[in-house]
């Protein structure tokens, strides 16, 4: 356990000044709970459309998410231009000596076209006590974008729910920071370059 905290002691040092360019981190406290929201929210300059492209996906976190050993789409089921669910298994890549986790969990997607995005999930088994939470994609013109990152999460593994708190937030930027990541990527691709141009 101490050399655990010490790991995580060291990550939040080194990622707690990691906020900027206009990325904003805030928590909620839960009623009868330790562990509160872990929000980052931070404009993107990409259309919602291609936003939630990256969001939605799953089978691609390893690739557009931090600290993502492998992910994989299990099921899904709806209609993408409205509503879907989908079932992802995803595992979360830890520094040593934490082993990593990996759990299970169902997200329902609401669709308002070329406006309003919605992934919300919640674990359905895995090494976590709860895992759930929710992006947000929300269109403000044609070629920006408010993206809204919402996670609870307690994992079992003996670390203090004040220390799992500090640290969720501090690696809240460099989510945003790989999507931003991700979206320079698609518009320097030959075939998503036109469409993306503002």
């Amino acid at each position: 356990m101490i050399r655990t905290l010490a790991t995580l002691v060291l990550l939040f040092t080194a990622q707690s000044a990691s906020a900027a360019d206009g990325i904003k981190t805030w928590s909620e406290p839960v009623a009868d709970s330790a562990i509160s929201w872990s929000i980052v929210e931070a404009t993107i300059d990409a259309p919602a459309s291609m936003v939630w492209g990256i969001v939605s996906s799953c089978n691609d976190y390893q690739r557009t998410m931090p600290s993502i050993a492998k992910a994989r789409e299990l099921s899904r089921e709806g209609d993408p231009s409205s509503s879907f669910t989908t079932v992802c298994e995803v595992t979360a890549d830890l520094p040593f000596p934490m082993s990593d986790l990996t759990s299970v969990s169902k997200a329902v997607h609401t669709v308002e076209a070329d406006k309003r995005y919605v992934r919300r999930w919640q674990m359905m088994r895995g090494d976590y006590e709860f895992n759930e939470g929710s992006w947000t994609v929300a269109a403000t013109s044609p070629t920006q974008t408010l993206a809204t990152y919402r996670i609870r999460v307690r994992p079992k593994m003996p670390v203090p729910d004040s220390m799992l708190g500090s640290f969720q937030a501090a690696t809240l930027p460099k989510i945003i920071a790989h999507l931003r990541s991700r979206v320079r990527e698609m518009r320097a691709a030959p075939s998503t370059a036109a469409s993306v141009a503002p």
